[in-house]
């Protein structure tokens, strides 16, 4: 039996269409520039904070909190509708829980958007839960909390650096190729492995 962590966002499905359209419905909102979708897609799966601030060119708090609450206005009602199952994730789940594992979502997403997404998928079934971060909780945090718990091994699954640097040093962290990291971003973050496929997973375990 294995404890594996699936990141949502570029890994569990491809979120594109709504995140960058409540990226930019927060930007106009703003009366900010708004920004091609196709020059948005490198903003896929770090923080919405970090985010923000950079596409503001701000450190207000103030600011990047309203443009955090503009977002999550419009992901919260339509957004997380818009995102697409990538192909072989269902079969992928039913198969690892099969065999026995344990699987978790840890993401850098609010628990409740993340749980309506696995929800408008029906995949709540394969998951033990479901966790998303908070101001005051990383995902390096759920997933040591995650271990504890499970009091054994745990695997990250993601496809940013992010995913890999939360699971650093006490997680095995496997790289998706299939999302929004690039082969050198995973390997530079220190990727244990890297897969092509979500099938590739069920030949690592």
């Amino acid at each position: 039996m294995t404890v594996l962590a699936f990141d949502l966002d570029g890994t569990l499905s491809d979120p594109a269409q709504g995140i960058t359209t409540s990226i930019n419905y927060a930007l106009e909102n703003l009366r900010a520039s708004t920004i091609a979708p196709h020059n948005l897609t490198q903003y896929i799966g770090p923080p919405l904070s970090r985010t923000f601030a950079q596409l503001l060119n701000t450190e207000d708090e103030a600011v990047i909190s309203q443009a955090v609450a503009l977002y999550r206005e419009r992901y919260r009602t339509i957004g997380y509708t818009e995102n697409i199952l990538y192909p072989g994730i269902p079969d992928l789940l039913k198969e690892l829980t099969n065999q026995g594992h344990r699987l978790y979502v840890v993401t850098a997403k609010p628990t409740d958007i993340a749980q309506a997404v696995i929800d408008y998928f029906a995949l709540r079934p394969y998951f033990i839960d479901v966790w998303g971060c908070r101001l005051d909780r990383n995902k390096a945090e759920l997933l040591r909390d995650i271990q504890e718990q499970e009091h054994t091994d745990l695997w990250m699954i993601g496809d940013r650096a992010s995913d890999m640097a939360a699971g650093q040093g006490f997680t095995r962290c496997l790289g998706g190729l299939w999302g929004y990291g690039s082969l050198a971003e995973l390997e530079q973050a220190g990727a244990d492995a890297l897969i092509h496929t979500p099938s590739e997973l069920l030949k690592l375990i």
